[in-house]
């Protein structure tokens, strides 16, 4: 398979590999190393957990390959739809690689003879753009109140809570006196 170059500013594509081992194969080196180890050996390159996803078709009865993507990845159904017949098609086990393994720094892959790349699929970007509000309270500093003004407070209050005191300490006096 001719190399596959991610740079590392690219985010949000999928790429989807077939496994050509026999699935009894694949089981074994599951049980015998970590998924990390054995997509490493894969994709003769190394990956962390958050890097691949690589499972059974048959852990995706009742869904099917195209529907686990385009639900489970927020993929435009349309873009899937070109690559349907060869997703359905799919036996055995899947690897799902994403842009992250590029994260720290470009990345040229040369995945073994195992691998089958199937399609790449671009998540879809979502627009953060909005229609300026013309109102005047949307503009920049317009919502910031005042500190709340303390109270004044007089003399009067002042002499309440000092006559209120004595008269609790005489009181207190004369009954214990």
């Amino acid at each position: 398979m001719a190399p596959i170059e991610i740079a590392q500013s690219e985010s949000g594509v999928i790429r989807v590999f077939s496994v050509s081992r026999p699935m009894s194969e694949m089981a074994r080196d599951l049980k015998q190393q970590t998924k990390a180890q054995v997509a490493r050996g894969l994709l003769d390159h190394p990956v962390s957990d958050d890097d691949f996803e690589l499972f059974a078709l048959s852990d995706l009865a009742g869904v099917g390959l195209p529907s686990y993507l385009a639900e489970g990845y927020a993929l435009d159904p349309q873009v899937i739809h070109s690559d349907k017949r060869r997703l359905e098609a799919l036996d055995g086990y899947v690897l799902v690689l994403f842009s992250g393994v590029a994260s720290e720094q470009s990345v040229s892959l040369t995945p073994g003879r195992d691998l089958t790349l199937i399609g790449t699929y671009a998540e879809p970007r979502t627009s953060h753009a909005a229609a300026p509000i013309p109102s005047d309270s949307a503009k920049p500093y317009t919502g910031v109140a005042k500190p709340p003004e303390t109270p004044k407070r007089g003399r009067g209050g002042s002499a309440m809570v000092a006559i209120t005191v004595v008269v609790a300490l005489l009181l207190l006096w004369w009954i214990f006196a």
